[in-house]
């Protein structure tokens, strides 16, 4: 009982998130209502809380199989005409960031490389596994600004898109098969540890996602994922982020807290420019582009798209790129330049 328990506590927290969010007709219930209703619960409350890594992990797996149905080869053949402005968009973001460390390194007093570490739009897990392969970098800081930066991107870009009226409307793309959503969820788990043996990022994701391209490529035809399946997703992922805010992150000098809040909140003002700016260049809808730029996490930025109605394979294209832009080629100089 003592490990079930949290587990339960965090399951109904969840679902009474989820109803007032769906009450009060607020974008995203699923997900924003379990994130902010184990948020909250966790800051206010000493409840014991605990959600296991496999339900974020199904959550992930689910999404990833929904994205892999809409993926294509025509798909992907097309992004190359957006190739060189992902690789200027990555750049520009990458000296904004720069400029914002060094902003933080003085005002916040805390040591250059935590602050590059702490700036970095990338995954939150994998950034703060790299902080913590090195000496000298801050830990708690990495992991309290990228926490904070999840928890903005998640929470106030649904509102966001909602609130200025530029969801795209829902397209009817067939009926939804329950068993055959099912099938191609357990295929992906099955083949997952495929995708860890080619280091895929974030392969819980990615590799359902491949499995769907390749499937398209061979002409299988699949029906759009069951929604039920999706509102699982969400509020798996909700409310894992819930619970990625400590009431022991907040004990950080108040400097700390403030310039981690004043990163989100730039890094979102900047994204969201470049969003307004993309709808002209490339015509698409604002909900894509917004999702496309935002410094969030390949999945969630994905499942945000699904649940939207944003073209959610441009999405997971755009946050792959920054992704792996990230990983291969920002991350070396990085440890090459300051941490030798």
């Amino acid at each position: 009982m003592r490990t079930i328990s949290p587990i339960v506590t965090v399951i109904i927290v969840a679902i009474v998130g989820v109803t007032i969010f769906h009450l009060i007709n607020f974008p995203m219930p699923w997900m924003l209502g379990s994130l902010f209703g184990v948020l909250f619960t966790q800051l206010l409350w000493k409840l014991p809380m605990k959600w296991p890594i496999i339900m974020r992990n199904i959550g992930l797996v689910i999404v990833g199989t929904a994205i892999g149905q809409l993926f294509t080869f025509n798909i992907l053949v097309a992004m190359k005409d957006t190739l060189f402005f992902m690789l200027v968009l990555n750049i520009a973001l990458s000296v904004f960031c720069l400029a914002l460390a060094y902003s933080l390194q003085r005002w916040a007093n805390i040591p250059l490389a935590t602050a590059l570490t702490a700036s970095i739009p990338g995954g939150l897990s994998q950034l703060v596994v790299f902080a913590e392969e090195q000496e000298d970098i801050d830990v708690a800081v990495v992991t309290f600004f990228h926490v904070i930066r999840v928890l903005f991107v998640v929470g106030l870009i649904p509102i966001i898109v909602s609130f200025t009226g530029k969801v795209p409307e829902k397209i009817e793309t067939g009926s939804a098969s329950l068993l055959q959503s099912l099938l191609l969820i357990l295929l992906g788990f099955m083949l997952l540890p495929v995708g860890k043996k080619l280091k895929l990022p974030v392969p819980h994701f990615l590799t359902p996602v491949i499995i769907g391209l390749l499937l398209s490529l061979v002409k299988v035809e699949i029906s759009p994922i069951d929604d039920n399946l999706l509102h699982i997703a969400q509020l798996c992922i909700g409310a894992y982020i819930g619970l990625l805010l400590h009431p022991q992150s907040l004990r950080l000098p108040i400097r700390v807290l403030i310039g981690g809040i004043s990163s989100a909140v730039l890094l979102l003002f900047v994204t969201f420019l470049i969003a307004e700016g993309m709808v002209f260049l490339f015509d698409m809808d604002f909900a894509t582009s917004y999702l496309s730029t935002a410094p969030g996490g390949m999945d969630q930025m994905g499942l945000i798209a699904t649940a939207l109605q944003a073209d959610a394979t441009q999405v997971t294209i755009f946050q792959l790129f920054r992704m792996l832009f990230i990983y291969i080629l920002i991350l070396p100089i990085l440890k090459w330049k300051l941490l030798k």
